[in-house]
């Protein structure tokens, strides 16, 4: 499989970053309910956003009167999370770039960490882990939110077939038992493996990271012709023959490291 190169993946988003700060799928927080309960931020706390995007999770956690870093490879991305906390007033976050494989903090910093939709982007996810494992507190909760695959392989092959014809950048969706196994060699535990369903229309996610018409044609085709078992599992919605929405699968992951933590704000 041929990985994009970093600078490839910063100068794709630099071009459509602006696309993220409205897009549909990263304004519904539907998601962060689920991963707050088990995440447990409190006031005070200290938070990273790892791979922030355009601020929504940053938004959120700052709203909760936590201390937050929004981090992201992106500097045009963190341009857009700063216009998101200033559109919504939302004070106490701080903004800096950073490699999500090479984290620009020192040891045991954070209360808490999050990454929403991005980690299929990271080159290499295992050491991605292990950064937030390090950069986290004893004590310390991380909570991941990204796209998975299911365990059969003709359907994990097609959905990130699609991926990759759509977003360049796009590295793989991984498959439940994978994050599992990324987590514990990162000597997390974890403390919640959920997972839901969302459904996406299309239009306005094929357009979202801005390939040109000719491209957004095809991966229309790969959905027209999708194999039953892919049209079942994904939901693909067809009206007058043209892909209307589809849905995938999302894991929400909160893993805890171990050891004792500190009060908040402390």
């Amino acid at each position: 499989m041929r990985v994009p190169t970093k600078e490839r993946t910063r100068e794709q988003f630099g071009r459509v970053a602006s696309k993220y700060r409205c897009s549909a799928d990263h304004t519904d927080i539907e998601d962060l309910d689920l991963l707050f309960g088990a995440l447990a931020p409190k006031k005070g706390h200290l938070a990273l956003d790892v791979a922030t995007g355009a601020g929504h999770t940053a938004v959120a956690l700052a709203r909760m009167e936590v201390r937050v870093v929004a981090s992201d490879l992106t500097p045009r991305m963190l341009l857009e999370a700063r216009s998101l906390a200033g559109e919504t007033g939302t004070r106490g976050i701080a903004f800096a770039a950073a490699d999500a494989e090479a984290l620009p903090f020192a040891d045991a910093v954070f209360d808490r960490l999050t990454c929403r939709i991005a980690a299929h982007h990271f080159h290499d996810i295992r050491t991605a882990m292990k950064e937030i494992a390090r950069v986290l507190r004893p004590g310390g909760r991380a909570g991941i939110i990204d796209s998975i695959v299911p365990g059969e392989l003709s359907l994990d092959a097609y959905m990130n077939g699609v991926e990759r014809v759509r977003d360049p950048s796009h590295v793989r969706s991984y498959r439940n038992e994978e994050w599992v196994e990324f987590v514990a060699e990162a000597g997390l535990v974890p403390l919640q493996i959920a997972c839901l369903w969302k459904t996406h229309a299309f239009p306005e996610w094929v357009a979202r990271t801005g390939q040109p018409p000719a491209v957004r044609g095809q991966i229309e085709e790969m959905f027209l012709s999708a194999f039953p078992r892919a049209r079942e599992t994904y939901r693909i919605r067809i009206e007058e023959g043209r892909v209307v929405s589809f849905t995938d699968e999302k894991i929400v992951l909160v893993a805890r490291k171990p050891g004792a933590s500190r009060p908040a704000g402390s």
